[in-house]
């Protein structure tokens, strides 16, 4: 879809170059035939009566209002008669309801592009020649793309520590390396490293409290510029950043109560008390829940995010919740779903790593709770668990780890980014799956590179600096990760850069989601800024 409109824009710019410019009084006869080819096609005005047994469904105003947004959203237009134009055209050029036409075009081949290319100019009658002219400009625009520039492997590396668990029955979470070593490839391949240098991941893989000891003894004995803590659960039963001593923790997911005030530590995702915390404002405000049923695992992640996230919030505003122990491992979910179920609560929420996921939606089916009426945690939105039990969660709300490929409805800035390096992701991490944890790793790896960037090679190897930096209270960061700034020290969460999350309704089963109901600017929600 994003393709066909890149093709759409490009085609414009040969029409506006055609009709000599910007000139609202020239090149009648252009208009003239865009006036002709408009009378051929259903006007967005006239559709909905005209055409009333093409398009129309149960939800098809739903559908059509999603579709005008959604292609709005990736073409930056605000002309909303000229979007609705496309919309009405391909429906009733193709016989599709607009729900059959929204699961088209956010499928990874959208079978309606031509439809939708022969629309966009049949309907160009509807756009004045400010706005075609101010389109084919940001075509022209984005047809220069930047010359890759290869790192210089003659030059010292900058060397850089990952710890991330993997392997381990409680919960195993490669895709977040997965996302951080294509990330490395593509930096060293196309961004020219850092000032030049290439960066060199040095990874340690872990699955018990003993690994997870070594590892971090390895790592801080290994000259490093910072280390990565991807998700390590065990890290919480030893000291970990005293054992990494003057080595920084840039970057990765912190968990735990602990990590949230470490003086050598600066996340730029402010992991469980970030989410939970802004689901708790986000649950009060946008959906007006009273009570709330929290299934949550006995970890100390999971209760550290209860406690340090939900209940404040939760307890500020008068909203009642019943937390409810998801066992370790889970071998029957009926018994917690059962529980949450008779809690007579308006949402329950799981808390937990991502092995109970799949047990708690077939539960919660089985026990007639409501889709509507459940959340959950990034932990279940990876791609294996839609294939799964994807039809059971339509509806359902779930938190999302940064903008993926198919949040088609993302705000324009996040649209234009991940258009500039389309494919990227499926060119160096090809292993890796669609989840969230993925787009983690991909996105912390590139805010390293601007951060370190920004340093300088011959300033990386004083620590104070990278920390100092951080805190010097400027907003940076790629839109992936909704800009950071580590300004949380005055409620005691020194090491968090990062108040914000993305809260959406899944719409398909394959995970595709619907567009935010917007209480923040863009869909995030900061919830930190709230116990400040």
């Amino acid at each position: 879809m994003k393709k066909l409109f890149i093709a759409f824009i490009a085609l414009l710019a040969m029409l506006a170059v055609a009709c000599g410019g910007s000139d609202s009084g020239s090149d009648n006869e252009t208009s003239e035939s865009s006036e002709s080819s408009a009378e051929e096609t259903p006007s967005s005005s006239g559709t909905s009566e005209d055409s009333s047994s093409v398009g129309d469904d149960s939800d098809g105003n739903d559908a059509r209002g999603t579709l005008i947004g959604l292609i709005s959203a990736i073409t930056g237009l605000e002309n909303e008669d000229y979007v609705a134009c496309i919309v009405d055209s391909v429906a009733e050029s193709e016989g599709l309801t607009y729900e059959e036409i929204l699961t088209d075009v956010t499928s990874e081949e959208s079978q309606t592009d031509e439809a939708a290319e022969a629309a966009s100019i049949a309907c160009i009658a509807e756009l004045s020649p400010e706005e075609i002219m101010e389109l084919s400009e940001n075509g022209e625009e984005g047809s220069v793309a930047d010359e890759p520039i290869e790192a210089d492997y003659s030059l010292p590396a900058v060397r850089i520590g990952l710890m991330n668990q993997e392997n381990d029955p409680i919960g195993s979470f490669p895709e977040i390396r997965l996302g951080i070593e294509g990330a490395v490839d593509y930096i060293n391949a196309e961004l020219g490293g850092i000032d030049g240098h290439p960066i060199e991941l040095v990874t340690c893989i872990q699955n018990s409290v003993p690994a997870a000891q070594e590892c971090a003894q390895e790592l801080a004995t290994s000259d490093l510029v910072s280390v990565i803590n991807g998700v390590n659960i065990w890290t919480v039963a030893f000291d970990f950043y005293g054992t990494m001593g003057d080595t920084p923790v840039i970057g990765g997911l912190p968990l735990f109560a602990g990590d949230y005030n470490q003086p050598n530590a600066r996340f730029f995702n402010g992991g469980s008390v970030q989410v939970y915390s802004a689901a708790a404002r986000w649950a009060a405000e946008d959906l007006g829940v009273k009570k709330v049923a929290v299934l949550v695992n006995q970890n100390p992640a999971a209760t550290a995010a209860l406690d340090s996230g939900l209940a404040p919030i939760f307890d500020a505003r008068g909203i009642e919740y019943e937390a409810i122990d998801v066992p370790i491992p889970l071998t029957d979910a009926i018994p917690p779903v059962s529980q949450a179920a008779a809690a007579d609560a308006d949402l329950v929420m799981l808390l937990a790593a991502g092995n109970e996921c799949v047990p708690v939606i077939r539960a919660a089916n089985q026990l007639g709770i409501p889709a509507e009426n459940m959340f959950y945690s990034a932990t279940c939105d990876t791609e294996d668990i839609y294939a799964e039990v994807g039809e059971l969660m339509v509806g359902s709300y779930i938190h999302k780890g940064g903008y993926q490929k198919r949040d088609v409805w993302a705000p324009s800035e996040v649209l234009d980014e991940f258009d500039s390096r389309e494919g990227l992701l499926e060119i160096y991490a090809p292993d890796a799956p669609d989840a969230s944890f993925t787009g983690l790793g991909w996105v912390t790896m590139l805010d390293i590179h601007d951060l370190y960037e920004e340093i300088g090679f011959e300033n990386l190897s004083d620590p104070q600096t990278i920390i100092n930096t951080m805190d010097d209270g400027t907003v940076r960061g790629r839109v992936g990760s909704f800009g950071w700034s580590c300004v949380y020290a005055d409620v005691g969460l020194q090491s968090l850069c990062q108040g914000s999350a993305l809260f959406v309704e899944i719409g398909y089963s394959d995970g595709t989601t619907l567009p935010p109901d917007v209480i923040g600017p863009e869909g995030y929600v900061n919830g930190l800024e709230l116990l400040q």
